[in-house]
Parts: C-alpha cells; sequence; structure tokens
C-alpha cells in the first residue's frame, strides 16, 4: 500500500521546508580520496553515503547483517516504536570493501562492523570535512544521509524506495528531497516521448 499525503496542506508544508545542508558527489568523491589509507575512515564515510543510515543505526550494524550474496545491509530503523529492520542493495565496491575490512579486522558475526561511539564518528566526520575544506556546518554524519536522498532523487529512484531505504515512517519526511528537483527538470521533460 501506498503512503498516503493526507492533505494538499500538508504537501505545501513538507515542500516549503528548506532543503537540508548535503555533499554533492564531487565533494564526497573528495573527502573519500581524503581517507583512501584509512580504511575504518573510508569505510565508514562510504557506508553513510551509500546507504543514507544514520550514525546511531550504522554503529549497531553487526557482520551477520551484511549478506554477501545478495549485496545488501541490514538496519534497524531506531526511530521508529516497532522494531524495524530495512535491506539496503549495495554496489559491488562497497561490498567488496566491507568484506575486506572484516577479513582485515578478524570480525565474527556478532561483532559490531565499527566499535566505536556517535561522538568518535561526529569526530571522524568533522576532521575529514574540515580536512577537506568544506563548510564546517555541514560536518555531521547527517549530512550523508541527505546526501543520500539527494543523489537518490537526482537519479530517479523512486520516491517511495528512497522512504523504504531511509527507514522513514512518513513519505513526508522523504518529499523534502524533491525540492532539488525544482530548478532543473528539463532532463525529465526531454527523456519524454511523445
Amino acid at each position: 500500500m501506498l503512503p498516503t499525503i493526507r492533505s494538499k496542506k500538508e504537501l505545501s508544508i513538507t515542500l516549503s521546508r528548506e532543503l537540508p545542508k548535503y555533499f554533492t558527489k564531487p565533494e564526497i568523491d573528495r573527502l573519500l580520496e581524503l581517507v583512501r589509507d584509512n580504511s575504518k575512515k573510508h569505510l565508514l564515510i562510504n557506508i553513510l553515503w551509500q546507504t543514507g543510515a544514520r550514525i546511531s543505526e550504522l554503529l549497531k550494524v553487526k557482520v551477520k547483517d551484511i549478506d554477501f550474496y545478495v549485496k545488501s545491509i541490514k538496519i534497524a530503523s531506531l526511530k521508529r516504536r516497532k522494531k524495524l529492520q530495512r535491506v539496503i542493495p549495495l554496489q559491488p565496491g562497497l561490498i567488496g570493501e566491507i568484506g575486506v575490512y572484516i577479513a582485515f579486522n578478524k570480525l565474527q558475526n556478532e561483532d559490531r562492523l565499527f566499535s566505536f561511539s556517535r561522538h568518535r564518528a561526529y569526530h571522524i566526520i568533522r576532521e575529514v570535512v574540515l580536512k577537506a575544506g568544506l563548510d564546517p556546518e555541514r560536518a555531521h554524519p547527517h549530512t550523508f544521509r541527505h546526501s543520500f536522498g539527494v543523489h537518490a532523487v537526482l537519479n530517479g529512484a523512486p520516491i517511495i524506495v528512497i522512504k523504504n531505504w531511509m527507514g522513514h515512517s512518513n513519505i513526508n519526511s522523504t518529499l523534502i528531497y524533491m525540492q532539488v528537483l525544482g530548478s532543473d527538470t528539463r532532463q525529465f521533460y526531454d527523456n519524454l516521448k511523445f
């Protein structure tokens, strides 16, 4: 069943909210390049970027939550009352990076991928963002979540799929990323066949 927006007013409020701060793809590439020699920092940034997971969700991921056959990651949605899990597909490069990281660190099924705190994760992100010379206001793990949402919208992923990947309980939380399309819709029109 598709989620519905209860009223035009609700849609108007959702779409009038300011688009959250996010990183562009070239900025992400730059951040990943800066940590290419540190497997833990690189993997942290890469998973945040490619899954849209909240940092608190990612820090709870265990080795057993990675499915190397299906190439996916299972994330427990922590912002809902019911304990729900969502499955997010992973690109081959990322699943390979996770596999190498697990093997190198000799992690077992019940081990968490990252054994540090949210505060340490925030510090890592801040350090890398500042080193890249990017806006310090974006130096937060949640910025990668917004970057994922924007990137998914720009690449044509259906909004309901993005909602499910991000674990939003309400479609209105996902619709905010649609604002990024407002400035340039020409590409969509050009793809229409009449």
